[in-house]
C-alpha cells in the first residue's frame, strides 16, 4: 500500500511533466526548437520520476532514474520498449540543443519529441492508473465499483480509461 506522501509526491512529479510539454508546445510555436527539445526531454524525465514516486525512490544522476526505469520498467514488460527509443532520442536531441554551439535544432526534430513526450506521458499515466486499479481490485474485491487513491471510480466491467489528471 502507497503512503500518501508517496502519492502527492507522484501528482507533482506528473504535473511538472505536463508542464515541461506544454511548454515545448510553446516553444515550437515561438520557434525556439532548442528549447522545446530541452521541455520535451524533462518532460519525459519527470514522468519517470513521477513512477519512482510510487515506491519512494529518486536518483541524483539522469542516467541512473532512467537506468532504472529500463531495468524496472521496460525490461520487467511492465512498459513498451519504443519509451526507451523515445526517452534517448529526446536526451540526444537536449544534450545537442543544450551544450552544441553549433548545433541547430529543426522544426521536425522539435515537433517529434514534443510528439513522443505526450506518448510518454499518457502511457506512465495510464499505467499508473492500470496499477492503482490493479490494486484496489485485489483489495477491495467484494465491493461492485472500487475507488482508486486518485478518487476514480472503477465498476465491474467499466471500460473508462479515466487517469490522473494533470
Amino acid at each position: 500500500m502507497l503512503e500518501q506522501k508517496n502519492i502527492e509526491l507522484l501528482k507533482i512529479r506528473l504535473q511538472k511533466s505536463k508542464k515541461c510539454y506544454l511548454s515545448a508546445i510553446q516553444d515550437i510555436r515561438n520557434g525556439d526548437y532548442d528549447s522545446a527539445n530541452n521541455r520535451a526531454y524533462y518532460s519525459m524525465y519527470h514522468a519517470i520520476r513521477s513512477l519512482l514516486a510510487l515506491e519512494g525512490l529518486d536518483f541524483k544522476k539522469h542516467s541512473q532514474t532512467i537506468g532504472y526505469f529500463n531495468k524496472n520498467y521496460i525490461y520487467a514488460k511492465l512498459i513498451g520498449a519504443q519509451f526507451t527509443k523515445m526517452i534517448t532520442e529526446a536526451s540526444n536531441s537536449r544534450n545537442s540543443s543544450d551544450y552544441d554551439d553549433y548545433y541547430v535544432a529543426t522544426l521536425e526534430e522539435a515537433e517529434k519529441n514534443t510528439d513522443n513526450a505526450n506518448i510518454f506521458i499518457e502511457a506512465v499515466k495510464q499505467y499508473i492508473a492500470n496499477r492503482f486499479k490493479t490494486e484496489n481490485i485485489q483489495e477491495n474485491s467484494n465491493d461492485a465499483h472500487v475507488k482508486n487513491k486518485f478518487g476514480y471510480n472503477y465498476g465491474n466491467g467499466c471500460d473508462d480509461e479515466e487517469d490522473v489528471e494533470i
